[in-house]
């Protein structure tokens, strides 16, 4: 059984279930929403050191650095519109229940999946470029933590995607989220 031993730690979304093996190797198991990976079942071989989700899908960082996405597809699964830029230097992820944002080495921000979950980031691109050293999530929306200590937010406007209304206080002077 490929369960039988090695299995150093378990990822899940609410449908499926990814273990990952002390080779870099990942198993995945459950519904429909990303336990079938046989779609990148050779990219999952090897060399994986992390696993993220959403609701519906499961994004692989590897240990060169790059991601790769499964599961449903306008959920977080289908990262084929951004796949250059998750080839190299990811260093974290975060996650909605709809849309990845990618942490790249060189502060930037890599996002993909259902814009009304913020997976469009295109309003704030130029502030997401360089210079973010973490990333906040609701359920809907993204706020950028800069090294300024500056806050970009992304996502659906009502649910904190929206920060306008108090621009001026988030524009420096905050240390966490």
């Amino acid at each position: 059984s490929e369960f039988s031993s090695g299995v150093i730690s378990i990822y899940s979304n609410p449908w499926a279930f990814v273990a990952l093996k002390e080779d870099g190797s990942v198993v995945t198991f459950g519904g429909g929403y990303g336990g079938d990976s046989s779609s990148v079942a050779s990219e999952l071989s090897s060399g994986v050191s992390t696993i993220y989700s959403t609701g519906r899908a499961f994004a692989a960082l590897k240990e060169d650095g790059s991601v790769i996405t499964w599961g449903r597809g306008d959920l977080g699964g289908d990262s084929s519109s951004v796949a250059s830029e998750l080839s190299s230097d990811i260093i974290s992820i975060y996650s909605t229940p709809g849309a990845f944002a990618a942490l790249k080495d060189d502060g930037s921000v890599v996002t993909w999946g259902r814009s009304d979950y913020g997976g469009d980031s295109s309003s704030v691109a130029s502030e997401l470029s360089s210079g973010v050293s973490t990333i906040y999530s609701t359920g809907y929306a993204f706020a950028a933590l800069k090294e300024d200590g500056s806050v970009v937010t992304w996502g659906l406007s009502t649910q904190g995607g929206d920060s306008s209304s108090v621009a001026s206080e988030l524009s420096s002077g905050v240390s966490a989220i």
